[in-house]
């Protein structure tokens, strides 16, 4: 069972990060290189880098699934729109059977009746319509109609039953309200756009995601490297307490400072493992990020990142900066396209301020014969032939319902404007401030730099002022804890750093091309 489990899961690492290349859908997110993770034999740690931790969590977080599935819904939203201009067949039959009764000499053909008698009169039709709306908001259709009457009794009809067809092409345009190519078209339009809106929401999240999975590693890192400090510390106290133990066996020390230096190996233990915890809650958090938590297997495994801090200070143009996240902010596209979708309704509700001015056309031709073949010969001879035209004019009193719909219309269109300006400056102020942290935590990685060599100077005396007699263990062990305290601050800068570095180019909207991660469905549009 357990094996059956370890193939499970390798087939699902070299699908989903192996190959970069999707396993189902045209959303899928895919690298340019291959990602390889290493697994331990016995599952006892899966070796992982960012640019591997990020891709993980996008293929398996669930908002980015539902965005994914928000994106294919906006599809048939275009496809539903589209679908107005489908053509549409009809057929429609009646059957109509009268029986009345009747004192009309002429309906009768009797001059000499003197009661009531039945007068029957059947009348059966069908017909079947081909219509279509076109983008000009005109309704095109060609109808075909048959009609079978029989009267009994029949005096004054030559043919009975006679059958009356006809064929029929016509066309209603709109003139002004419901006329026009942008009115009929708009929908199709704003269902694109919002199709683009889903894209541009699925790739916010997409960033929103890879900034949290950076961070969160960044942090994982962070506990590992105070551990690595903790332990560092505890081995300088122990190394005390042996010498100190040494020189009070041999006299040249009193007692007290073997007492001192115990002191200080049990608060460097608890460092120790207070650090172990640390790096199991954080190792936890990036699990969950990247919902390791779904897999059983790996769960339990203890993640090793591969990817280490690196202080390499970059230089940031900030005008350049702000440039690049106004080009590459999903949110900006997002807002600009909203706002384009609110001028477009806009634009059709001042179009249904309009009149209804409908001007209708179109050509018949009719026959008739004692048999359905012979009334059809009459059709298609084309013997037979007529034209109308008409115009059909409203306009209701008031147009109350219209004009609010129109001044709604231009107060959303306001709105949705105010709402892109707002998002423009809040962006402004989010790079201004992702970048003075960048410049920030440069300086502070110098600083905490430069007073972790000072704090190795200043034990480096202690310690040789203490074997002339001229110091204490007490001095020794502050001076420890200060170079600890020195380490720490170094590597939580340092790592500040890193993580002002994701947060940047999160800001920028360019975290996903940091890392070199394509979402396919953009590439596919």
């Amino acid at each position: 069972m357990f094996e059956r489990k370890i193939i499970l899961f390798l087939m699902t690492v070299v699908v989903t990060l192996g190959s970069g290349k999707p396993s189902s859908g045209s959303e899928e997110l895919s690298a340019k290189q291959s990602a390889g993770i290493e697994i331990d034999s016995n599952l006892k740690f899966v070796s992982l880098s960012l640019k591997e931790s990020i891709v993980y969590a996008l293929r398996n977080n669930f908002d980015i699934e539902v965005s994914k599935l928000n994106s294919k819904i906006s599809d048939y939203d275009i496809t539903k729109e589209k679908s107005r201009f489908d053509p549409v067949f009809k057929v429609t039959g009646n059957i109509q059977n009268n029986e009345t009764p009747s004192t009309n000499l002429l309906q009768l053909g009797s001059s000499t009746a003197t009661a009531i008698r039945p007068y029957v009169m059947d009348q059966n039709s069908g017909s079947a319509v081909l219509q279509s709306l076109v983008p000009t908001g005109a309704t095109l259709y060609l109808s075909y109609n048959v009609a079978r009457s029989f009267y009994d009794p029949s005096p004054f009809q030559l043919l009975n039953p006679v059958y009356t067809n006809y064929i029929e092409a016509g066309l209603t345009q709109p003139l002004l309200k419901g006329g026009g190519w942008f009115y009929n078209r708009s929908l199709i339009y704003i269902a694109r756009n919002n199709k683009k809106i889903s894209l541009a929401q699925f790739k916010s999240r997409a960033i929103t995601v890879s900034g949290t999975v950076q961070e969160s590693y960044w942090n994982y890192i962070r506990a590992t490297e105070n551990l690595k400090v903790a332990k560092k510390s505890l081995e300088r106290a122990e190394d005390l307490l042996r010498k100190n133990r040494t020189q009070v066996e041999v006299g040249t020390l009193a007692p007290v400072d073997v007492i001192d230096a115990e002191s200080g190996v049990a608060s460097r233990v608890e460092f120790v493992i207070s650090a172990e915890n640390a790096i199991k809650d954080q190792e936890d958090e990036l699990k969950r990020i990247i919902n390791f938590a779904d897999n059983e297997i790996i769960s339990d495994a203890t993640i090793v990142p591969t990817d280490k801090p690196i202080f390499e200070p970059k230089k940031v143009e900030l005008k350049d900066t702000i440039k690049t996240a106004m080009e590459n902010r999903p949110e900006l596209t997002e807002l600009q396209l909203a706002t384009e979708n609110a001028g477009m309704q806009t634009r059709r509700r001042k179009n249904e301020l309009y009149p209804q001015l409908d001007f209708t056309g179109g050509i018949r031709y009719t026959g008739i014969g004692k048999e359905v073949s012979n009334a059809n010969d009459l059709v298609f001879s084309e013997s037979y032939q007529g034209e109308f035209l008409g115009l059909t004019f409203s306009i209701p009193i008031g147009n109350r319902p219209a004009r609010s719909e129109y001044n709604k219309s231009k107060l959303n269109e306001r709105q949705a404007t105010i709402n892109f300006k707002k998002k423009e400056l809040d962006v402004v102020v989010e790079v201004r401030e992702a970048v003075r942290q960048v410049m920030t935590n440069i300086e502070r990685v110098k600083a905490t730099r430069k007073a972790r060599e000072l704090a190795i100077k200043r034990l480096e005396n202690e310690e040789n002022k203490f074997s002339v007699g001229r110091s204490t263990s007490l001095e020794i062990l502050r001076a420890q804890e200060n170079l600890a305290l020195a380490e720490f601050e170094e590597t939580r800068a340092i790592i500040d750093y890193e993580i002002s570095l994701g947060n940047l180019e999160r800001a920028k909207g360019t975290i996903l091309d940091v890392y070199d991660i394509k979402l396919e469905e953009e590439t596919a549009t």
